[in-house]
């Protein structure tokens, strides 16, 4: 389930608006990050809690992400909340970190489909390979604000 969410993402991140197009027309996501970016902490505006039946949890961060959009996101797939995901031990994937459109979904090793580490090392290969990706722990996303 993961794993087709990030192949999804990659789809999405990768191929987007530029598919078809000619090269010198394409637009690269490093090109508009700039333009998307946002200067503010990491504070989660709320998530979606589908553990019980993948073992993963969405924090939607990002300003794109308005309380209408978040639960449309979260419907019929699992728990919409304001509050955070649990603290995950294994890591997540941050896509579009610190743009408007940043969200992490957290990996488990509890829950319907439990994701054991060496599951979890290759989810960060995967994550780590689309553009816009990058594997996270909660400590190096959330314990920066702090210091």
């Amino acid at each position: 389930m993961f794993l087709s969410l990030i192949v999804v993402w990659g789809l999405f991140y990768s191929a987007g608006c530029s598919e078809g197009m000619p090269d010198d027309e394409a637009i690269e996501y490093d090109e508009i990050k700039e333009l998307i970016a946002e200067d503010r902490p990491n504070k989660v505006k709320g998530s979606c809690n589908v553990i019980a039946d993948s073992s993963t949890c969405l924090d939607f961060i990002g300003s794109v992400w308005s309380e209408e959009r978040m639960k449309l996101s979260c419907e019929g797939t699992g728990v919409f909340s304001f509050d955070s995901c649990p603290y995950s031990e294994l890591g997540g994937c941050r896509m579009t970190g610190g743009t408007v459109t940043e969200s992490i979904s957290w990996s488990y090793g509890y829950g319907g489909q439990p994701i054991s580490a060496e599951e979890a090392s290759y989810q960060a290969q995967a994550c780590n390979a689309l553009p816009g990706g990058s594997w996270v722990t909660p400590d190096q996303v959330y314990l920066q604000e702090i210091q």
